[in-house]
Parts: C-alpha cells; sequence; structure tokens
C-alpha cells in the first residue's frame, strides 16, 4: 500500500469529524483507524507500514507517553514518524510529549471549522511539504 495515515486511540467522535473534514477538503491520502498499539503489528502486516501515525491522546497523560516511547524503542516502528493530537495544551505537557517521541503536537481545535483547518494543514505539511 502506499501513503496512508493511523490514527491510533480513536475516540468515535474524532473519528467522525476527521474523516467528514478529509471528505470536504478532497484529501485523497487513506486514514485508517485502530484502538491501540496491541492491534498495530497485525495491522501492519496486511495493510504495511503508515506513513505518519497519529496519536490521539484523550488526555491519558501516563497512556499517550507509554505509546510514544514503546513506538520509538521498537525498531519496525521507530522510523515512522509520530504526530499527537491532544486535548491538553501547557508547554511542559507538550515538551514531555516530545521527550517521549512525538515528532509534532497539534492542539485540538474547539471549533469545527478550526478542526477544519488544522486536518487540511495536517495532511498538507505531510503530504505535500514534507518527505515521508
Amino acid at each position: 500500500m502506499d501513503s496512508y495515515v493511523l490514527m491510533l486511540q480513536t475516540d468515535p467522535d474524532d473519528k467522525d469529524i476527521t474523516e467528514s473534514a478529509l471528505q470536504e477538503i478532497g484529501n485523497s491520502v487513506p486514514l485508517y483507524f485502530i484502538q491501540g498499539i496491541n492491534e498495530l503489528k497485525d495491522f501492519v502486516a496486511i495493510t504495511g507500514m503508515p506513513s505518519v501515525i497519529l496519536l490521539n491522546d484523550r488526555g491519558a497523560t501516563h497512556n499517550c507517553h507509554a505509546i510514544l516511547k514503546q513506538l520509538k524503542n521498537d525498531a519496525p516502528y521507530n522510523h515512522i514518524p509520530v504526530v499527537v493530537l491532544g486535548e491538553v495544551s501547557g508547554t511542559e505537557y507538550i515538551r514531555q510529549c516530545y521527550r517521549a517521541g512525538a515528532n509534532t503536537f497539534i492542539t485540538k481545535p474547539s471549533s469545527v471549522e478550526d478542526t477544519r483547518k488544522k486536518i487540511a494543514a495536517f495532511f498538507d505539511y505531510w503530504f505535500d511539504v514534507a518527505e515521508v
């Protein structure tokens, strides 16, 4: 499979908003959802490695940091950029995410319009600007 984004820790509302926003902006990069890191190995065995992992941080600091560390310490996955999509945006919390291995931290917007803008910017950057 060519480029795709894999979203971990998917909340049903975030999944719907993300899919809807992608349809509206007309992005053709596939987006797949799994509930947690335990599903990762089986999923990539079928689909291949994702270009980017989008980690939905639902405020469970320990869980997010543990997943980041596990991804970055596991040789088959440590090269994949991991973008944290979080509700908490304090400076120290964001630094902790970077220390744990995040490549980017995006604060979840509060409005649907801002969400669309951030999703569009995310896909523009990772698939039109950056090399993945």
